[in-house]
């Protein structure tokens, strides 16, 4: 479980603020004016964003978050729950008659943001006091890729996924105002798309030890495929920078070798993603204890603890929970 606290630059004081500009007091509209609609339906574009994103990929891990609202206003909370994995299947196999070996890739995530907040945003013209928002943002990747050992230490690896999410809000007026929009929001939407990427990984030893240097990059393209008139979708990029190291330590437990070490990495978000995050960037140190259960427990490779710290510019966090990996 983690815990982020994170600035977001766009929250309901700052809608309720946009909402004035953008058609005056509500209280004096019998309805939300074109203006306001789009304002409306981008500022859950980019939340619905930002979960599908983070839920469909490993860019976060699990937890719970808490949003700060600009000024300290309206704080939102949010949890992710999350499952997937992947990686090489099989042996490395010759590529023709070079000295480049290849394995076919898969990967797979499911994850789930959602939250339920109580609105406080008010100001002369509008008031959305009493207020509540709940909403849940599914995101789902499915894909592949192939592996390309260009020699022993060095592999590239592109790839490409299909996304699939689903954004859901439902929003609880009491306020005169609330009604308003609730009217323009009270919808659900699905979207659909594409996930292509690279990563490049280079392993070195250094004695005993293994050190792996590697970065990632992902583009998650959607579009909005349902009729709602909420606007989801969009184009998001995802780059990360890791450098992991392994230790093989001096001792066993039943009979299964420890490993410890870690990694530090670097992520970086760009496109719609970032329009809805203060931070787009982060760093994370991660440590973990594990045990070699190679040949112990069917395709089982490695299983033990891991914990993580996160930091960036405007949310920290940390993260600990069970590792296991496998080789087919």
């Amino acid at each position: 479980m983690n815990k982020l606290h994170v600035r977001r630059t766009v929250a309901p004081a700052a809608l309720c603020a946009g909402l004035c500009l953008t058609g005056g007091a509500l209280q004096s509209q019998a309805q939300i004016t074109p203006s306001q609609q789009k304002l409306l339906t981008e500022f859950v574009g980019d939340r619905a964003e930002v979960g599908i994103v983070l839920g469909a990929s490993d860019a976060a891990s699990s937890g719970s978050y808490t949003v700060d609202g600009k000024n300290g206003n309206d704080d939102l909370d949010f949890s992710l729950m999350k499952i997937g994995g992947g990686g090489e299947i099989g042996k490395p196999r010759p590529l023709g008659s070079s000295s480049v070996q290849w394995a076919p890739v898969i990967f797979g995530n499911v994850g789930l943001m959602s939250g339920k907040n109580d609105l406080a945003a008010h100001n002369a013209n509008v008031d959305l006091r009493g207020d509540k928002l709940d909403e849940s943002a599914l995101g789902m990747q499915v894909g592949g890729g192939v592996a390309l050992h260009l020699t022993e230490r060095l592999t590239v690896t592109p790839y490409v996924g299909l996304l699939y999410g689903h954004y859901e809000l439902d929003y609880t007026a009491h306020s005169a105002d609330g009604k308003l929009i609730k009217a323009a929001l009270d919808d659900s939407a699905d979207t659909l798309g594409a996930t292509p990427g690279i990563s490049i990984a280079y392993k070195m030893p250094l004695g005993k030890n293994t050190l792996e240097l590697s970065a990632r990059y992902t583009f998650y393209g959607s579009d909005d495929v349902s009729d709602s008139n909420l606007d989801v979708g969009g184009a998001s990029h995802v780059f990360e920078q890791k450098a992991d190291i392994d230790i093989p330590l001096p001792w066993e437990i039943a009979n299964c070798p420890l490993h410890t070490g870690g990694f530090l990495s670097l992520t970086e978000t760009g496109g719609d993603i970032s329009d809805s995050m203060a931070s787009d960037s982060w760093a994370t140190i991660h440590g973990r204890l594990l045990m070699n259960t190679e040949g112990k427990f069917w395709k089982m490779d490695r299983a033990g603890l891991g914990m993580s710290y996160i930091a960036a510019e405007h949310f920290s966090g940390w993260d600990v929970g069970i590792e296991v990996s496998f080789k087919f």
